[in-house]
């Protein structure tokens, strides 16, 4: 690590509202190094800086920096600065130094994609094929591509339409036009109690308010939805039925029918994320086929062929055609051709048919070897490549969260999913990330024995 590296000019993007503000600047820090804001040999903003910008004492600035060093995430050099060092503490017997397992990150296992992905490329790039996809196109995608997609997405559950469809720079573009198009800012929006890290991102950027409502064994609770939608007037709904994150539960049908009998009810424009919806060798009904006039409807291909393939899609009610097209402009002209021809000659060949049956795979073996090391977390008929790991009472995921990194490993802070107040009593755990399963079964046995001891205890400060 270089002390002379450039000054990183971090903010965090949210502090958690509860417990010591200290430990709530802390969590935001490992949660930006995890998600790659922050990288090694970056410098953080001096203590007086960054307590003025957040309005804290220097003196909790400094206890956060200090825990952080604790934690083996920082180091402080005298008169140069605090430095971020993503290396962990932990050593092998041979006193080699590890970078962290990152459990906080969901990505998918290494399979056969790269391989795929470089002959699909191959094969545009030695045709001339290429030149036609080099100059501008309409702002939703090449039409052709839009009804090879749009075809495949559909089944017996779900007819997508083409002029209806928009091709996006992943599921998080998707997600952010569909929020321009229904809200602006200092609107409510509706989500679970826990949601997906990345839209409350979106929503903090688009000065949204969540609203959070309660969830059971299935996910969204219809009844707390009713009651959440009635006291907060809020006329927007978030969510993903299908292998919800963090906690990758998913709603059977008369769950799914429950609220879109409610969307219809309370006038609510539901935008569904079903970018997990793979996973299953028959995709659930999705909400957008039981009220689809005001059903945004969000795909990805970054989930199932790598995180770097940005690539999503957006169903838009008809009537928003015409102004999707007009963010779509506004925010990236157009998706990059490449990636939507990549996709219809994976989908014509029968390689992208191929690669789902191979990640249905990975998920399944992985989620095994989560359930032998912690057979009391849920058990789900279609794994993703994460797990809901309920913890033991004397343990706040906080705590949790920095015990782990103290042994090497990042798991996903609450901070990052949390809406509201109140501790989620289990923490996610992305099975991805490991080279394979002997690796997984070993950094699971490590949580495993952190929870088999105590909690270090956390003192707060004024």
């Amino acid at each position: 690590m270089s002390l002379d590296a450039t000054f990183s000019g971090w903010r965090p993007r949210q502090l958690a509202s509860e417990g010591p503000r200290y430990l709530a600047l802390v969590s935001a820090l490992e949660q930006d190094i995890a998600d790659g804001r922050l990288s090694d040999g970056d410098r953080l903003p001096p203590h007086r800086e960054l307590a003025r910008e957040l309005s804290l004492s220097v003196g909790t600035v400094s206890k956060a920096y200090q825990e952080a060093e604790q934690r083996g995430i920082v180091s402080g050099h005298v008169g140069q600065g605090t430095f971020v060092r993503r290396r962990s503490a932990r050593a092998d017997a041979a006193g080699a130094r590890h970078e962290p397992v990152n459990l906080a990150l969901n990505v998918p296992a290494h399979g056969s994609e790269t391989q795929i992905l470089s002959a699909v490329f191959g094969e545009v790039m030695r045709e001339r094929d290429l030149a036609p996809l080099l100059g501008y196109h309409p702002h939703g995608g090449i039409p052709r591509h839009r009804e090879i997609i749009a075809a495949s997405l559909s089944d017996n559950n779900l007819v997508v339409e083409p002029a209806q469809l928009f091709l996006c720079n992943g599921a998080q573009h998707a997600i952010d036009i569909a929020l321009r198009l229904v809200a602006k800012p200092g609107d409510s929006i509706l989500v679970d109690g826990f949601t997906y890290s990345g839209f409350k991102a979106i929503a903090a950027a688009s000065h949204l308010n969540l609203v959070p409502v309660d969830m059971d064994q299935e996910g969204m609770d219809p009844e707390a939805l009713k009651q959440a939608c009635r006291t907060s007037r809020a006329r927007v709904l978030y969510c993903m039925p299908t292998l919800q994150s963090p906690t990758a539960r998913t709603m059977n049908l008369a769950r799914r029918k429950r609220i879109a009998e409610l969307a219809e009810q309370l006038d609510l424009t539901v935008i569904e994320d079903d970018v997990y919806g793979f996973f299953f060798t028959e995709r659930p009904v999705p909400i957008a086929s039981l009220a689809p006039s005001r059903t945004f409807y969000v795909t990805s291909y970054s989930k199932c062929l790598a995180p770097a393939f940005r690539l999503g899609t957006l169903s838009v009610p008809t009537t928003y055609i015409s102004q999707a097209e007009l963010v779509l402009h506004a925010s990236a002209w157009f998706v990059a051709p490449m990636l939507s021809e990549a996709v219809v000659r994976l989908i014509e060949s029968g390689k992208l048919g191929e690669l789902l049956r191979e990640r249905r795979l990975q998920a399944l073996e992985r989620y095994r070897v989560f359930l032998d090391v912690f057979p009391k977390a849920e058990k789900l008929q279609f794994p993703a490549f994460y797990g809901w790991l309920p913890l033991p009472k004397e343990w706040s995921a906080d705590q949790f969260s920095a015990a782990a990194r103290g042994r090497g490993i990042l798991v996903t802070p609450r901070i990052a999913s949390t809406v509201g107040e109140g501790d989620p009593g289990a923490i996610r755990l992305c099975l991805g990330a490991p080279n394979d399963l002997n690796e997984l079964s070993n950094v699971l046995q490590i949580l495993r024995d952190i929870l088999g001891g105590r909690p270090a205890n956390v003192v707060s400060v004024a």
